[in-house]
């Protein structure tokens, strides 16, 4: 077969789905729930895919472009993916899904819209089931294209996972998420430029062994210290009591009281100027934490 003959083929063929598919839209029952949210050939797309296919489809069709930022989205959209699945897995019919789709898009839009509570929504619900399992119902909520115990098993789905989480989806859709803003320093060493000798480009680079062993300066020697062992009282004269008697006669009281003074004078000098160094040291602290206040503050 020609490239030609298939390419008209396969344009016959999608022109007869998009006809079936205006036909179906067409003869839907008015109040039905089918192609409200989902359209037939979104639906049928939809089931030609696997499931991360579905949720970045699913995603796109739903206009709910911040899900990887926004968890509000994001819980919406894994529960509308999850519904669709399950509703693929129990062999439901294209119309069946839109119309499951439907459904499960009011029920949340009851929750985050009108902030409707259990009660009512469950009532709600209730009035989407009339009219299943009866050939030509006068009043109809619009899934009476469900049979009763596909009805069973919508009810026992939404019970486990909407209704018995019902105060979960009020908290998710009633309080707003915090935004965080996240920012992240880096300090980038720039290496020198080209025509300093080091460090030496990296084609003349060398290990580490080979450096320590042939390149690198040796090691300064250790230095010795001095130890003294001079003998206790070596170099030290030891005067008698006799000898220290006849210096201290020789001294006068205010000749005494001299030195004593001089030699407190000494000492205290020395540990004034020790106060005043630190003194000055910690006033040199403080005059630049206030300088660095003063500048953050400006």
């Amino acid at each position: 077969m020609s490239r030609k003959s298939r390419a008209s083929k396969d344009s016959r063929k999608s022109h007869s789905s998009l006809n079936e598919d205006e036909e179906a839209i067409a003869n839907e029952k008015e109040g039905s729930l089918a192609w409200k949210v989902l359209h037939i050939s979104q639906v049928r797309t939809l089931l030609e895919l696997n499931v991360d296919q579905v949720h970045l489809k699913m995603a796109d069709l739903l206009n709910l472009k911040d899900h990887p930022v926004n968890l509000q989205e994001a819980a919406v959209l894994d529960y509308y993916v999850a519904s669709f699945w399950w509703a693929k897995e129990q062999g439901f019919t294209l119309q069946q899904i839109s119309g499951f789709i439907t459904a499960l898009s009011m029920l949340l839009e009851n929750i985050r819209e009108k902030q409707m509570s259990l009660v009512d929504n469950l009532r709600e619900f209730k009035k989407m089931l009339v009219g299943i399992g009866q050939e030509n119902p006068e009043v109809t909520g619009g899934l009476d294209f469900f049979n009763t115990d596909q009805a069973k098993l919508l009810t026992d789905y939404l019970t486990k996972t909407l209704f018995q989480h019902y105060k979960l989806y009020q908290y998710m859709f009633t309080l707003e998420q915090d935004e965080m803003v996240v920012g992240t320093e880096l300090s980038i060493e720039v290496a020198p430029p080209a025509e300093i000798p080091f460090p030496p480009p990296l084609d003349e680079g060398m290990s580490e062994a080979v450096y320590l062993e042939h390149v690198a300066p040796p090691p300064p020697p250790p230095e010795k210290e001095e130890e003294e062992t001079a003998a206790p009282g070596e170099g030290e004269k030891v005067f008698t009591e006799e000898e220290v008697e006849d210096i201290l006669e020789g001294v006068t009281t205010d000749e005494l009281k001299e030195v004593i003074s001089s030699v407190v004078n000494e000492m205290l000098g020395s540990l004034s100027a020790d106060v005043g160094a630190k003194l000055k040291e910690r006033e040199a602290q403080y005059l630049a934490k206030i300088s660095k206040m003063q500048k953050i503050a400006d």
